[in-house]
Parts: structure tokens; C-alpha cells; sequence
């Protein structure tokens, strides 16, 4: 898979979630309680459709806005050069599938919806930390020192990634921690994926696009 249809499946996805917002809004909340992380659906009906749908919906338009910076500003950029394609988009798939199964088992007393693409993005994050353990401390350093820190990739991932888990916590009043608990599953997901995936297919390499 060559960067351009990567690029090109990226555009698709965020457009994707950018529709689906809209179309939510014109329906009253429709398509949310149609795709939606709703585990009673899940369970009960079978509606197992729902644990990836449910990383294309948003909330609200703060929601849907912050999610489609990180990802096209900061996620996609950075990953398109460091690692494979192939990688890149299984990795979403596996880690927004894996976190809704754990959040059903997580909070199977009480019947709940989720939705949100930080499902998928935050295994990038541990990605990002296996990547520069094997390239090594000069690679992270050359990267961090690389822009200026306003404008620096890792600089920003960094700080999302602390600022997405605060965010949620405070909209939950610090009680449930579901964000927090889905961003955990998901980093430690792309932890995992990272670690078991050799070296020579987790690296980008060049591409020539026809």
C-alpha cells in the first residue's frame, strides 16, 4: 500500500466522521443511536457492527473538531513517515475493536453508550513510544529538538495525549473514567501491536506512487 492511498483512505475516514456528525444532526441523534457503542444493542441484539462504527461518531462538535485535528495534524503526519501503512490502518481497526470489547466487559453492570474517535488514535501513541525505543534515544531527541516546539509533532503528541485523558476525566466529573479507561485499553493496544510486530515491517519505507 503506497503513502497516497493511505492519504487517500485518511481524507475518506475524516470525511467519514465529518458526514456522520451532520447527518447525526439532521436526524435528531439518529445515526449516534444507530452506531453507537450501546452495549445493550451489542449484547442483547447482536449488533456487533457497533464495536467500529462507534469510532466514526462524535458527541459534539468540540468533540468531533479536536479528534480531526489530532488525527490530521498530528497522528497521520508523524505515522505516515515512521511506520508502514499496512500497520497504520490495522492498528486503528484492531485497537477501536479491542477497546469497545473491553469497555462491554469493563461496564457490563450498567447498560451504556460511547462514541469517539480516540478509540482508534491513542494506540498511535504506544506505537509512537515502541518506535523510538528501538531507534533509539538520539532518535527521539533529533525529533523533539527537529521544529520549534509549537509547531513540533512530538511536542504536540505529547501534550494531546496527556490533555485528551483530562479532558474526559473532568467532562465525567471524575467519576466513571470511561475516556480514561478507553484511552488506557487503546494506548496499551498499540503497545502491544508494537511490540509483537518485527522491525523491518514496522518501519515506513519509501514508496513510489503510480
Amino acid at each position: 500500500m503506497t503513502s497516497s492511498t493511505i492519504r487517500h483512505f485518511m481524507t475518506c475516514v475524516l470525511l467519514t466522521m465529518i458526514t456522520l456528525y451532520l447527518l447525526n444532526l439532521l436526524s435528531n441523534g439518529q445515526i449516534n443511536s444507530t452506531l453507537s457503542l450501546n452495549s445493550d444493542k451489542i449484547i442483547n441484539e447482536n449488533q456487533y457492527f457497533r464495536l467500529l462504527t462507534f469510532a466514526f461518531l462524535h458527541g459534539s462538535l468540540l468533540h468531533l473538531v479536536g479528534n480531526l485535528l489530532v488525527i490530521n495534524n498530528i497522528i497521520y503526519p508523524f505515522l505516515d513517515r515512521k511506520l508502514s501503512p499496512n500497520l497504520f490502518l490495522a492498528t486503528f481497526c484492531i485497537s477501536t475493536i479491542t477497546t469497545g470489547i473491553m469497555l462491554l466487559v469493563h461496564y457490563t453492570k450498567a447498560p451504556f453508550t460511547f462514541v469517539g474517535a480516540s478509540v482508534g488514535f491513542y494506540a498511535f501513541f504506544g506505537l509512537m513510544l515502541i518506535y523510538y525505543l528501538r531507534s533509539g534515544w538520539s532518535a527521539f531527541i533529533s525529533d523533539l529538538s527537529h521544529q520549534p516546539i509549537y509547531n513540533n509533532l512530538l511536542v504536540w503528541a505529547i501534550f494531546v495525549f496527556f490533555l485528551g485523558n483530562i479532558i474526559t476525566s473532568v467532562q465525567e466529573h471524575f467519576t466513571t473514567f470511561s475516556g480514561l479507561y478507553a484511552h488506557t485499553v487503546s494506548f496499551m493496544v498499540g503497545l502491544i501491536i508494537g511490540s509483537l510486530t518485527p522491525t523491518h515491517l514496522m518501519m515506513n519505507k519509501p514508496n513510489t506512487d503510480t
